[in-house]
C-alpha cells in the first residue's frame, strides 16, 4: 500500500514502457477500504490459514530477503489493521479462525 513501485519485492520482467506505466498507476491510484482489506488479508494468509501478521512478515522476509522498504511496508499493514480494528471494535484476530494454531506450528 505504499504507492511507490520501488517498494516492491521481487524484479520485474517487463517492458521498460510496462514498467513506466505501472510506475505511474501505482503512484497515482486511490485506495479504498476493499483495497485496503485485500492488502490486510494477503498478510495475514499463510498456505494453512490465517496466522499473526507477525508471522507473515517473517515467513516473507525469510523467503525474499530484507528488502529496503520492509519495515516501513510492515508499518502499513500494522496501519491497516489498526484501521480495521477501530472501525469493528475489536482484535482482526478473534474474527478469523486458526490463527493461534497456524501462528504456533
Amino acid at each position: 500500500m505504499i504507492q511507490d513501485i520501488a517498494t516492491s519485492i521481487g524484479e520485474f520482467d517487463v517492458s521498460d514502457e510496462d514498467y513506466l506505466f505501472m510506475k505511474e498507476f501505482v503512484a497515482n491510484a486511490v485506495y479504498d477500504d476493499y483495497d485496503r482489506l485485500v492488502q490486510l488479508c494477503d498478510a495475514l494468509a499463510m498456505p494453512s490459514g490465517f496466522c499473526l501478521l507477525e508471522k507473515r512478515f517473517v515467513d516473507v522476509t525469510m523467503r525474499y530477503g530484507v528488502h529496503p522498504a520492509t519495515i516501513d511496508r510492515w508499518k502499513k499493514i500494522l496501519e491497516i489493521k489498526e484501521r480495521f480494528e477501530d472501525q469493528i471494535g475489536c482484535s482482526i484476530y478473534a474474527l478469523l479462525p486458526g490463527v493461534m494454531e497456524n501462528s504456533f506450528r
